[in-house]
């Protein structure tokens, strides 16, 4: 197995680095990619399981010339937690019934088990940083099904 070179990004001047732009809000048809991660918060120590989405087409509410901008959604993806407690849990079974998953006669592991490879729609929103700097996030507000 070859070493991966990080000369071309070690020698790239530092004067011509910018910040990436969010993908702009609106709705995107997206795949679930791969298992979730799972983890705990940072601040509140909740477990949780995140979920990768690997952006696959923009919606008609979608800003394109904002979108042309940053390239386009070619190999852009967003990442969204879903919160491991008993007050979470029913956004979990949502999300698996928005990605096509029948919850019935399934354990919840089952049920993100069955999101991978799923296609659903993600509506993105922007926030603001927690830190008071002006940086902006694009993060999922929500899913819904594939119409």
């Amino acid at each position: 197995m070859s070493t991966p070179s990080f000369a071309p990004i070690l020698d790239r001047p530092a004067s011509e680095i910018e910040r990436p732009k969010p993908i702009p809000a609106g709705t995107y048809t997206a795949l679930v990619k791969g298992l979730p991660e799972f983890g705990e918060s940072s601040q509140k120590k909740t477990p949780y399981a995140r979920f990768t989405f690997e952006l696959l087409a923009a919606g008609d509410d979608i800003d394109q010339e904002a979108l042309e901008e940053m390239g386009g959604i070619g190999g852009k993806t967003l990442r969204n937690d879903y919160y491991l407690t008993e007050d979470a849990l029913w956004r979990i079974k949502q999300f698996a019934e928005d990605c096509g998953v029948d919850p019935e006669g399934l354990t919840v592991g089952q049920m993100l088990e069955y999101a991978n490879g799923a296609q659903v729609q993600v509506v993105v929103r922007h926030e603001p940083a927690r830190d008071g700097s002006d940086n902006i996030f694009a993060r999922v507000a929500k899913t819904a099904p594939v119409a």
